[in-house]
């Protein structure tokens, strides 16, 4: 596959895997471990949690959240992985902010035995605006 080939199918795969990620995170979160290898360590704002079961728990704690995605960048690794970079904003609901906050997440899908696609790695970390005088 050239190079130019193996970026198109990335972008691709980025596509559909941003848009599965965030339709399980809003709307049907007790399916989304399964988006993660056994062995997926998830970075959540500074916070590590190590293990599919673990990361499932833990993002199933989480308010319910409504997603925008504005940006998603993916490039290809040595590895069969690729590295998809997203940001947007997100609203948490039962929180003390009840606004949008901007936030990146950068995952780390890497093809499994079956050819499928599996989170090893994911850094999620909301943005905090500088406010300037």
């Amino acid at each position: 596959m050239s190079k130019a080939a193996e970026i198109v199918t990335c972008i691709e795969t980025a596509e559909t895997f941003h848009k599965l990620f965030y339709e399980k995170l809003d709307k049907s979160r007790q399916t989304i471990g399964k988006l993660y290898l056994d062995n997926a360590t998830l970075t959540w704002n500074g916070n590590a949690v190590k293990g599919k079961a673990e990361i499932s728990g833990f993002l199933q704690k989480l308010p319910i959240s409504h997603t925008n995605v504005y940006s998603v960048d993916a490039q290809p690794l040595m590895d069969s992985s690729i590295m998809i970079v997203t940001t947007g904003t997100v609203k948490f609901q039962s929180t003390n902010s009840n606004r949008d906050q901007d936030f990146s997440q950068t995952f780390l899908p890497k093809k499994t035995d079956t050819e499928t696609m599996k989170v090893s790695f994911d850094c999620f970390r909301l943005i905090n605006k500088i406010e300037r005088s």
